[in-house]
């Protein structure tokens, strides 16, 4: 029988929390070894809870007494760097929570790092693996869709559903407001879907107030082949949902994600080709975070050669940009 595969995780903050340690605590082949937090009581509270058995106020002190083979850094988004540089210096693949850091600068940094490792450096973009987004991808890939023409990524979040003080209010820690937390996402998983063409244009607007960071913002990207992506972003819907949207049109079909729907040009007219699912909306986000980590876990394993994250830089490039859009009203060229 295989060995489980011994993870730390750096960080005992939401993500850990809510995400990551329910679904490692029920998932084969993976044993939790330590919990590295600053705060020492809250880690220890939180390592009972899970049954990890090793706490540590940081990832060499865990290192010094307990073998691991990877790490999952859960810090907020200016530690993402220090983190993931520690845990390759230890030897370990990491998995690193979105996004990958808070500029293109530092991500290039840190995807050398990785390979001049030989380990695996997963961002966790767990939007890739949703069952929807999957499909969706597979068909524009595929040529059903046609010539795409227009791709739209919407995260509209309600003000409730976003902590309103803390490290995600800091642009020193966040690296920005609701760009940086949703953007990442919304930009990524749009520009994955069309298999990351390059970004030719930028033009961004942003607003929130003047003491804090953005809570809203519009993006537009002008792509190599002349495919245009549009963002929509907010933490302030008043709504009594919030609203996840991916959209994309092609000259010959059509594709949404809410309600899940993938329609083309037929030779008697518009045929739905949405392939049957079967999954309860909730269950897509939950499966796509288990889709994560068996991924993760094949690289891991030997089962896939180390991929760099090369993509990752290029949407830090982007976000770079967005920032400076906004802060200059007017397109930016990349």
């Amino acid at each position: 029988m295989q060995d489980a595969v011994r993870i730390a995780v750096l960080g005992a903050g939401s993500a850990a929390q809510v995400v990551h340690l329910p679904i490692l605590k029920r998932l084969r082949g993976t044993e939790v070894v330590g919990l590295v937090d600053t705060r020492q009581r809250t880690a220890r509270t939180i390592a009972e809870r899970f049954a990890v058995p090793a706490v540590a106020a940081d990832l060499e002190g865990l290192a010094a007494d307990t073998e691991f083979d990877a790490v999952l850094v859960c810090l907020p988004n200016h530690a993402h760097e220090s983190g993931v540089l520690q845990a390759l210096e230890l030897g370990a693949h990491v998995l690193c929570e979105r996004p990958l850091t808070v500029s293109r600068e530092s991500a290039e940094r840190l995807v050398e790092a990785a390979d001049a490792a030989g380990k695996q450096l997963l961002v966790a973009n767990n939007h890739r693996f949703r069952y929807d987004v999957r499909a969706i991808r597979h068909f524009v890939a595929s040529g059903d869709l046609g010539r795409i023409q227009f791709v739209r990524s919407t995260w509209l979040n309600r003000r409730s559903a976003r902590p309103r003080r803390g490290w995600r209010r800091e642009k020193g820690q966040e690296g920005g407001g609701v760009l940086m937390d949703l953007g990442a996402q919304a930009i990524d998983m749009a520009l994955w879907t069309v298999d990351f063409p390059e970004v030719k244009q930028v033009r961004a607007r942003t607003w929130g107030r003047p003491d804090s960071v953005e809570t809203g913002a519009v993006v537009q990207l002008g792509l190599e082949g002349d495919i245009t992506i549009t963002v929509e972003l907010s933490w302030e819907l008043a709504d009594e949902r919030d609203h996840h949207q991916l959209y994309v049109l092609g000259s010959e079909g059509t594709a949404d994600s809410q309600p899940f729907r993938i329609t083309r040009r037929g030779a008697n007219g518009i045929v739905d080709v949405t392939p049957p699912s079967g999954r309860r909306p909730r269950a897509v986000y939950t499966d796509s975070y288990r889709q994560e980590w068996a991924e993760f876990l094949r690289f891991v394993r030997g089962e896939k050669p180390i991929e760099s994250q090369t993509d990752q830089v290029a949407l830090a490039a982007v976000l770079d940009a967005c920032y400076l859009s906004a802060e200059q009203d007017s397109e930016v060229s990349l």
